[in-house]
């Protein structure tokens, strides 16, 4: 599968949306992901789609300043996972980091998010901290990561 990358528009919103309610048990509103496509100067919301279908597979949420990033919310289209998407995703990040001479790349992610803390470490991500009880609904630890360009 080929994919095309692109900034977030107000359309994308409902299809990004419903991707965020069947991934996470504390989804983000429409408002929220368009606070962050709608912003050119220190976030971004980019859409994943597959080139030959035009189907959206993912996306991400992104802030930065000065030389340093974080990732707010990275997803993949629930019949897409496994399929290297993941990767693909914190590439171009990483690329998108890079143009900007950004340095440095946060997260945090569920610690019982198994698949999510898999690809992080094996994409070449540090854990540097915890975060104890710091999720609701269920409860659960953050874990913190960071990445160095």
């Amino acid at each position: 599968m080929t994919v095309l990358f692109e900034r977030a528009k107000k359309e994308d919103l409902e299809e990004i949306h419903d991707i965020e309610i069947a991934s996470f048990p504390d989804p983000w509103s429409i408002d929220s992901l368009w606070a962050f496509a709608s912003n050119e100067t220190v976030r971004t919301l980019v859409c994943a789609r597959d080139e030959e279908s035009g189907e959206l597979v993912g996306y991400y949420a992104l802030q930065y300043v000065l030389d340093e990033a974080e990732i707010a919310i990275i997803a993949v289209k629930r019949k897409f996972r496994r399929q290297g998407l993941g990767k693909l995703l914190l590439e171009e990040i990483r690329n998108f980091c890079k143009e900007r001479d950004i340095k440095v790349i946060h997260l945090e992610v569920r610690s019982e998010n198994e698949a999510a803390v898999h690809l992080y470490r094996t994409f070449g991500f540090d854990e540097v901290g915890r975060r104890k009880n710091y999720y609701e609904a269920p409860k659960d630890d953050a874990l913190l990561f960071r990445y160095s360009i």
